[in-house]
């Protein structure tokens, strides 16, 4: 049985994409002065626990590689249609691993946890998906890690569909090599003079919600155009959330819907790092054991491929 998100955590007017759904406890806890907290320069990103961010740590690219934006995002755009439209439901077993990080930089608490996990990705109307998690098999919500419920990773990929690439500033850097693959390399940035659809935190179960702007790169097959890498950072700081860090680096790989003829591209790996309330949080997901539903019928598929 998988255990359905409340309803109450869907949002109405923008697009459910990303969310860290944080435990009303952390609302009660006491707010220090926020004007310092304006922008991420404000506070240096601390390497103690952090990766170097997507402006810090430009990944090479081949000598005089320029390629055509418009062409890699019409045909990048064209495989993420594809899998909004191939992905009706899909399950599949999570393993998180949740990390607190103490101000010193270290790991200060550790927890595991598995999960059946499942996810429906439905059109409700034009330019507005419906995108559903829900896990099985683990605690709830209260029994959290951390208090923490993590959501929006598949959807993440929709900054490169065609409806919503627009809200965002984006350009070809060549082709890079990831992980054995050669690979067109997109940075992209949220503008703005555009609503933000794609990320958003909140507190508490009927708190507002808080949409963030982000930054990142990805990292498109050169001849297939699909999807292998996502890194995104955040633009700016949250001072009501004192939100300071929002890094998410997701690899993907493929998976074969034998009895459909259909190979999707799915997350593998997650690494999440993010500091709402001064809490450092970092977590490591990962999935296997992939099946999709069809409308009644139900197909196994193996897990990505783990090779280039």
């Amino acid at each position: 049985m998988f255990a359905r998100i409340p309803a109450g955590l869907v949002f109405t007017q923008i697009l459910l994409c990303g969310v860290f759904l944080c435990e009303p406890v952390l609302a009660q806890e006491p707010s220090p002065g926020l004007a310092s907290l304006a922008t991420p320069a404000a506070r240096a990103r601390d390497s103690r626990w952090l990766p170097p961010g997507v402006d810090e740590n430009i990944p090479p690219v081949e000598p005089e590689s320029a390629c055509n934006l418009d062409e890699v995002l019409q045909k990048a755009g064209r495989r993420i249609q594809e899998f909004v439209k191939n992905v009706e439901r899909f399950t599949a077993t999570e393993s998180l691993l949740h990390e607190t990080i103490n101000k010193s930089g270290g790991v200060s608490g550790t927890e595991k946890r598995r999960y059946n996990y499942m996810v429906t990705m439905e059109e409700i109307r034009p330019e507005l998906f419906d995108v559903e998690e829900y896990r099985g098999g683990g605690p709830s919500s209260e029994e959290a890690p951390g208090g923490f419920l993590t959501k929006g990773l598949p959807a993440l990929v929709l900054i490169f569909h065609p409806y919503y690439s627009g809200s965002f500033s984006m350009s070809c850097e060549g082709l890079a090599n990831w992980n054995g693959h050669r690979a067109w390399q997109i940075y992209f940035r949220q503008r703005a003079d555009k609503p933000n659809k794609i990320r958003s935190y909140r507190i508490g179960l009927n708190a507002p919600s808080h949409p963030i702007a982000l930054k990142g790169r990805a990292w498109f097959v050169a001849d297939s155009y699909q999807i292998v890498g996502l890194q995104t950072d955040l633009i700016d700081a949250l001072p009501d959330l004192r939100l300071t860090v929002d890094h998410a680096n997701i690899e993907y790989g493929p998976v074969h819907f034998s009895s459909r003829g259909v190979d999707m591209w799915l997350p593998k790996t997650a690494e999440l790092y993010c500091d709402p309330k001064g809490k450092r949080i970092h977590r490591r997901l990962s999935f296997s054991n992939y099946l999709l539903f069809a409308v009644d019928e139900k197909q196994k598929i193996s897990a990505p491929d783990t090779n280039p």
